[in-house]
């Protein structure tokens, strides 16, 4: 009789474990949706905010002012976010995708902004971020801007599709807008490596490349580690651009998409 209620006893312990753990794996599960739409949320905002500022400002132009129309509406959305937050350093998009997203700058911070939204609420999507190392005013010969690669696809989480070469050839150009003009790059290589130099080449070394042996070595070792041939290249005096997010296929991987300014 005794062993039958302690039988019964630990069953229903067991049940009640049970049922606690669904509870709180799913509170944690919903938890996660919730800070996920609320995310997607507020960049919705943000990019809203940018349309705005340009749809506010469009006029009629004739062919001639096109283009003067269009940076000067570059200036007017980057000088209207700015209000907003000052530690905007501009925006990146990738036509036909869904990276289009402000570039934030915080002095001697590379972190602040791979956990925080524009608004300053604490984000695990995080921003896109210029590297502390790099001029706000991204005036440096090599520009390095970080971002996670979320599993929703949000920020980074698309640039892994760059491993196929048919995405490049659907995509092979990156936008960005300055406070002062709009900014176009080509692609160049396409390449993982590791996030603290093991394999013999630490990317991040190469942050103010200040003469053309440097240069000619970083664009050299990104060409050799590209995951297919490129044709186009760089060369000493062009601008480059590396967008840099997580490789989960090493230990402390990073996925390189290597551009130059062409425009």
């Amino acid at each position: 009789m005794r062993r039958g209620f302690i039988i019964k006893t630990i069953r229903n312990t067991v049940l009640s474990l049970s049922c606690i753990t669904f509870m709180v794996v799913t509170g944690i599960f919903a938890a996660e949706i919730y800070m996920e739409q609320k995310s997607g949320a507020n960049m919705k905002k943000v990019q809203e905010m940018a349309d705005i500022t340009i749809n506010k400002s469009v006029s009629a132009v004739s062919a001639e002012e096109e283009v003067e129309e269009a940076q000067n509406l570059v200036a007017l959305k980057i000088e209207y976010l700015t209000k907003k937050n000052t530690d905007l350093s501009g925006w990146l998009r990738i036509q036909g995708t869904d990276i289009n997203y402000p570039i934030m700058f915080k002095e001697g911070d590379n972190d602040y902004y791979l956990q925080h939204d524009f608004f300053g609420n604490e984000d695990r999507n995080g921003l896109l971020v210029l590297d502390k190392r790099c001029d706000k005013d991204m005036s440096d010969n090599h520009l390095v801007i970080h971002g996670h690669n979320m599993k929703s696809g949000a920020i980074f989480g698309t640039l892994k599709y760059y491993k196929d070469q048919t995405y490049l050839k659907k995509h092979p150009a990156i936008e960005v807008d300055t406070p002062d003009e709009q900014r176009f790059y080509e692609i160049i290589a396409v390449a993982s490596t590791s996030a603290n130099g093991e394999n013999g080449f630490n990317y991040s070394d190469y942050l103010n490349i200040g003469d053309r042996d440097a240069f000619s070595r970083y664009v050299d070792s990104v060409k050799a580690r590209s995951m297919y041939k490129i044709a186009a290249s760089a060369n000493y005096g062009d601008q480059l651009l590396t967008l840099s997010t997580c490789d989960y296929t090493m230990k402390d991987g990073r996925l390189l998409v290597v551009a130059k300014r062409v425009g």
